[in-house]
């Protein structure tokens, strides 16, 4: 059975299957100009360029593009091709310049002092400089932003210059960049923009300094962007981009197969395997920091009993489960870290609940619930809930979750499973008004702080749940003031222990990333920190 550290033998295979079979392909990808047919026209007239529309397939709609509220996978990474933010970061995942050139800190860690690039304008022609820094941060960190518990630890935002900003924090915080200034509500739009359209408009239709300028959405079709010939970075060789809206993995193939998109992200393992045997296609599996888990909202019954969060742990036999559903895409994970990054201890340290169903019946039973006719109840009322389930947001999530409610009901739990197409379920998450949920949770960089911080400290950005452990806020504070790796570690090994005993979560796992183009696309280079660079790309047919 494959377990966290077994992920990144996974990957490796799969980067080396990548090496094995690189790879070439089929149609063309733009429209064929179609001249008029004279053989005796003059054959040294040249055709015109045929333009270069590279054409991805996105698993759900975009939500929303405020980025101060931007709060899923997918809206932000279609927001990266249109806003910039100060950093950006490397294939290994360190940060790399921005919109900032430069950048500093103070010995005593208070002070991060960002040196911004000169001449940038944003699509609508207002520039970017200092001002419209402090303005989008100060947003950032108030009482509407979803990210208010990030800056918290900023205390003010100093203008030094039209290209020299400061940002004076409360407190030393080691992880400051991946919190703050790489995360989704680093994205920086236009002031005026905001300043001068109706908020709605604003929120929909974005305008950043990005290498892609905002053209069209259709709703539960595609969202189309064109070039920004004025971009400071190198790039992009595009001219066009549009991601098309395909949940299902066997329509993602059959479109990738016929030319109507040149990168899917989805494929079953059938079509996964037969497409990195044929030379048409390129299949690329990078490292990646994604993990999956069932989500309970403590502050709903039943799951404000531990005694029933615990007995659920020991109901549901997940790595079964994801062995017989979702492997090797999906591998059994133990933590809320994902297993290829550096804050996980490695296979067999964690606590695990393991599979136990006397050990979950005693726990049910100790909570005051009996058996009566093969379902447990409390004065009349069932042990029960409602299980929601994105539509394939995550690969096979919906398979899972019929699979997880199986096995509860045949405990003695009722479940009621609702799937969701994913603007609803995330408004229903968003509200905390889940009880148990599928989620995911994918981060560019490998720091232990960007689940930690936001998944389980009181507060957090992504705890709807409603999850609060002291103990576990105050390992985190330590981990973000100190910048000793070891001592770092230390402290999220202890954190991951104190979640496990607050059984908040059923773990599911670490799901791969996957890449699959035709062999025709040049210049498309993903990584676990970086798969939406799409700047290099040139489509050669």
């Amino acid at each position: 059975m494959l377990r966290p550290k077994s992920m990144l033998v996974f990957f490796m295979v799969g980067l080396f299957l990548v090496g094995a079979f690189a790879l070439v392909a089929c149609g063309p990808t733009a429209e064929e100009v179609e001249e008029p047919g004279d053989e005796t026209v003059d054959e040294t007239v040249d055709e015109p360029d045929v333009e270069q529309h590279f054409i991805i397939a996105l698993e759900t709609d975009i939500v929303q593009f405020d980025p101060i509220h931007i709060q899923d996978a997918t809206t932000s990474s279609v927001a990266y091709q249109m806003m910039d933010r100060l950093m950006d970061r490397t294939p290994d995942g360190e940060p790399a310049p921005g919109l900032a050139k430069e950048w500093e800190t103070s010995d005593d860690g208070l002070r991060w002092t960002f040196y911004l690039r000169q001449g940038v304008h944003f699509h609508d022609g207002s520039y970017f400089d200092s001002e419209v820094v402090k303005w989008h941060f100060e947003r950032a960190l108030g009482d509407e932003s979803a990210f208010a518990a990030n800056y918290g630890i900023v205390a003010d935002i100093e203008v030094v210059d039209d290209y020299t900003v400061v940002f004076h924090l409360n407190e030393p915080m080691a992880a400051f960049p991946d919190n703050c200034i790489l995360g989704n509500a680093g994205y920086i739009p236009s002031m005026k923009a905001f300043q001068e359209n109706d908020y709605d408009d604003f929120k929909m239709e974005p305008v950043g300094t990005g290498k892609f300028i905002w053209d069209e959405w259709v709703p539960g079709q595609r969202v189309t962007m064109v070039k920004n010939p004025d971009w400071w970075g190198d790039g992009p060789k595009l001219d066009r981009l549009t991601y098309r809206v395909i949940p299902e993995a066997g329509t993602q193939v059959i479109e990738l197969e016929t030319g109507g998109v040149h990168l899917i992200t989805r494929a079953g393992l059938e079509d996964l395997t037969r497409l990195q045997e044929n030379p048409d296609f390129t299949v690329e599996v990078p490292a990646a920091y994604r993990s999956r888990r069932l989500h309970m909202n403590v502050a709903k019954p039943p799951f404000d009993d531990i005694r029933i969060r615990q007995a659920l742990n020991y109901a549901v036999d997940m790595p079964m489960i994801v062995e017989a559903i979702a492997s090797p895409l999906t591998v059994p994970g133990d933590s809320l870290l994902p297993g290829p990054g550096w804050g996980h201890p490695g296979e067999g340290v964690l606590p695990t609940y393991g599979y136990d169903v006397e050990k979950a019946r005693e726990l049910i039973e100790e909570a005051g619930y009996e058996l009566v006719d093969g379902m447990y109840e409390k004065d009349g009322e069932p042990l029960g809930f409602t299980f929601l389930s994105p539509d394939y947001r995550y690969y096979m999530d919906k398979d899972i979750c019929e699979a997880v409610a199986r096995q509860l009901e045949d405990v003695g739990i009722a479940v009621e499973l609702a799937v969701m197409e994913w603007a609803a379920f995330m408004d229903q998450v968003l509200n905390s008004e889940y009880e148990m949920c599928f989620l995911g949770w994918n981060q560019s960089g490998a720091d232990p702080s960007l689940f930690t911080d936001a998944l389980v400290m009181t507060g957090g950005r992504g705890n709807w749940g409603n999850r609060s452990d002291p103990r576990i806020d105050e390992l985190c504070r330590q981990a973000q003031r100190t910048s000793d790796i070891e001592e770092r570690r230390e402290l999220y090994r202890r954190i991951q222990v104190k979640i496990h005993e607050n059984a908040w979560f059923i773990f599911v796992g670490d799901e791969a990333q996957t890449f699959i183009t035709p062999h025709y696309i040049e210049g498309y280079h993903p990584t676990a920190a970086v798969s939406g660079d799409y700047t290099q790309i040139v489509i050669t047919e």
